[in-house]
Parts: structure tokens; C-alpha cells; sequence
């Protein structure tokens, strides 16, 4: 029996319910398509109701509008800033936790590549954190871990795409002063079953690999970022998005949850303290001429007092321009405020991946002539400093939501 809601479309896998119950009762398992669902023992429920009073979409919260401030900000730190996805603004709130003693919770690999939430408590420990990854984390029991923190008062800053965020405020059921959240704008969470059938795939070539890196800046910088499989002792193998099968999966939105499809959190008002995005074009929001474009900025939206206290500090680690919460939000902030669009061969890939799953992946997304060609037009563009442009006059006229 799967609690608390019978479908799927209204479960967004955060996990709140199985820590929040008494008994133990409730357990987050996966699914065919490798999503994790909560399912309960009926022998050991004893029906307190717990479990829907945390779940943050039966209680959904009305959006409250509210003062904002926005910035955009890009890390000091070239080495960190490397590492980052877009601004490292991520990184330079963390460091202004750990500095107070705090600890920082955010989405990292385990052994085997999977993703799971975990915490830190040394700076030097953040790098687990950088870049992205393209696939929905495990949440596991990292609820009741802030929890316990908190009520030691230390500083706690979390990370996590919004429904997790929602999850953990549910959870927690009161605001602490102790507590920071920072939200992800989130595309949407792809399948962690694609996930490792595309990893089954990669390792038939590549058994050593040491690092993957979905957002990797270090051969073509922010614009055109690639995905990166780092080679235990060998050199790195770059593929962009016309090419790698994972990429190509996760934008065209075949393998999404099915509650992505009608996020319930896609809203400019957030109950987070602070959200964070790209900022790829940055002549749309200023020109003043102080963020390196290609080295990677962040677009960072704060909705509280806490996180303006922490963005006044911000600026210690980072160079920061204040914009309005109007800029921020007049371009390219589809992926904040809209669901993804169902594919429309969804449920005819899914019958398929069923029964073989890397053929599936393959045969949806072959590497043909086209897409590597596309792969050759990106690449000289980007040789003759022509890419920056053409990528926004490709968005401005066609729209794009690829990376």
C-alpha cells in the first residue's frame, strides 16, 4: 500500500513521510522506472496521520508574495569556480556556515554513482557538493540529521531542488533561526534507473572511471559546459549535449518524475531563504562589466531575512551585483516557474525500457550524422567567439532550454 497518495503524479519523492513515522512503518522503494515511493507496513502503521501532515503536497502551502532582493554573484576563487556548475554561490554560502561552526547538506556520488543527500563540516569537504547532477538524490534519513543539529544550535544550511525543501520544512513543522535553505531551480529530476543504465553503458568502455561531471567548464568554459568522465590515471573525455545519451535523456523530458509534470512548487514566492540558477546570458541583466560570462554566474533570489543577512556576508567570498527581483526574473526563468512537458513518446519509451533497457536508451537516442555535426557547428563556434551570440539568438527566436 503507498501512502499518502495513491498517484504518482502527486508524490514528489521527498521522503518526509518515512522519517516522520513513529513506527518505522513507511519505507521509500523504487519503482519499474526507478523512482522511489513511499510504501507502508500495514502490521506496524498505528494511523497517527503523521505522514500526511508532512507531506508537503497533501498540505501544500499557499505562495505568500513577499520583499525580495536578487543578485547576481560569481566566486572569487578560480579554483572553485572551475568546479562549480554556474556562479559558485552555493560554495560561498557554505563557507559562510562552516565558518560559524555550522554544517552544510547538499547532493553528492556514492561509490557506485548514485546520489544521495549527506552533510559536511569542513570547507575543504565542499567539492563532494559542486557541479550538477542530473538525477533526483536520495534523501535517506538527512531530515532527522538538520533536526538533530538544530537542536544542538549549530547552523545548518540545506540544498536541495524545491520539493525537498518543502519536504524538510514539513518535516521540521517550525522555522529555526539556526537553519538556512537554498534551493536548486530544478529542470526536473530524471530517472536514477536511466541513470545507471546509462552508467551500465559508459563502464562497458570506461571500468575505471573516477569522476563524472555533468556540468564540466574545464575545456569549453560555462557556455557550452559538457559532461566529463574523468579516467582513473588516463585523460578526460568531454561530450556535449548533441551526443551523450544522459544529456540527451534529461532535456528531452522522456524520463522525468511523473510528478515533475505538475511540480507544485514552480512559483516565484518559495518558502526557501534563497534560490539559485544560471545566469547564461549575462548582457540581459547588466553590463557593468565586472563577471567573467564564461567562467560561470549565478543568479541568486532571496525571500527572507535570514538569507539577507547571509547575502550581505556572501560578498566575502564572492563578487555580488545587486539587481531587482524584476530583472532576475524577466528572462529565461521558464524553469522556475513552469513544469517540464511531457515527452510524447513517454509512455511508449517506458514500454520499452521495461523489457531492454540500454537498447531502449540507445535506439531513442542514437548518435547519428546530424548530431554530430551539430557537435562540430557548436565547437567552431565556440573557436571563433561566435557562441555566445548565436546561442541567444537561438533562444530569443526558437527557445531552448538545453545547456
Amino acid at each position: 500500500m503507498m501512502i499518502p497518495s495513491a498517484k504518482k503524479e502527486e508524490c514528489c519523492g521527498c521522503g518526509a513521510c518515512e522519517q516522520i513515522c513513529p513506527t518505522h512503518a513507511i519505507a521509500m522503494q523504487s519503482d519499474e522506472q526507478g523512482f522511489l515511493y513511499p510504501t507502508v507496513d500495514i502490521a506496524r502503521c498505528v494511523r497517527c496521520g503523521r505522514c500526511r501532515e508532512v507531506c508537503p503536497v497533501i498540505c501544500q502551502e499557499q505562495e505568500k508574495p513577499a520583499q525580495q532582493q536578487a543578485f547576481l554573484v560569481q566566486h572569487k576563487d578560480k579554483a572553485i569556480l572551475k568546479e562549480s556548475a554556474s556562479g559558485g554561490a552555493f560554495s560561498g554560502l557554505a563557507q559562510v556556515v562552516l565558518e560559524q561552526g555550522g554544517v552544510v547538506f547538499g547532493a553528492a556520488y556514492d561509490e557506485d554513482f548514485s546520489v544521495s543527500h549527506t552533510y559536511v563540516e569542513r570547507a575543504e569537504e565542499l567539492r563532494i557538493f559542486r557541479n550538477s547532477k542530473y538525477v533526483q538524490s536520495r534523501i535517506g534519513n538527512a531530515y532527522r540529521q538538520v533536526q538533530a543539529f538544530l537542536s544542538q544550535k549549530r547552523y545548518v544550511l540545506f540544498s536541495g531542488t524545491p520539493c525537498q525543501i518543502e519536504g524538510l520544512l514539513h518535516y521540521l513543522g517550525k522555522d529555526s533561526p539556526y537553519l538556512v535553505t537554498a534551493d536548486i531551480v530544478c529542470h526536473a529530476v530524471p530517472s536514477p534507473l536511466v541513470w545507471q543504465t546509462y552508467l551500465a553503458i559508459l563502464q562497458e568502455s570506461d571500468p575505471d572511471i573516477a569522476d563524472l561531471r555533468f556540468r564540466d567548464k574545464t575545456k569549453y568554459g560555462y557556455l557550452y559546459s559538457q559532461f566529463a568522465v574523468v579516467r582513473e590515471g588516463q585523460h578526460t573525455h568531454y561530450e556535449g549535449i548533441e551526443t551523450n545519451l544522459m544529456l540527451r535523456a534529461f532535456f528531452s523530458e522522456i524520463a522525468n518524475r511523473p510528478s515533475c509534470y505538475e511540480c507544485r512548487f514552480k512559483k516565484r514566492y518559495r518558502r526557501s531563504d534563497i534560490t539559485m540558477w544560471d545566469c547564461f546570458d549575462l548582457h540581459e541583466f547588466t553590463d557593468s562589466g565586472i563577471f567573467s560570462q564564461n567562467d560561470g554566474i549565478s543568479r541568486i533570489l532571496v525571500h527572507s531575512d535570514k538569507g539577507r543577512k547571509l547575502a550581505e556576508i556572501l560578498a566575502k567570498y564572492c563578487t555580488m551585483e545587486e539587481i531587482s527581483p524584476e530583472n532576475a526574473l524577466h528572462y529565461d526563468a521558464k524553469e522556475m516557474l513552469e513544469s517540464a512537458e511531457r515527452h510524447p513518446l513517454y509512455e511508449q519509451f517506458w514500454k520499452s525500457f521495461a523489457d531492454s533497457p540500454k537498447d531502449t536508451l540507445q535506439a531513442f537516442f542514437p548518435v547519428t550524422a546530424k548530431s554530430r555535426w551539430e557537435a562540430m557547428i557548436r565547437r567552431a563556434a565556440f573557436r571563433t567567439g561566435m557562441y555566445a551570440s548565436l546561442r541567444g539568438f537561438y533562444k530569443k527566436h526558437f527557445g531552448n532550454r538545453k545547456r
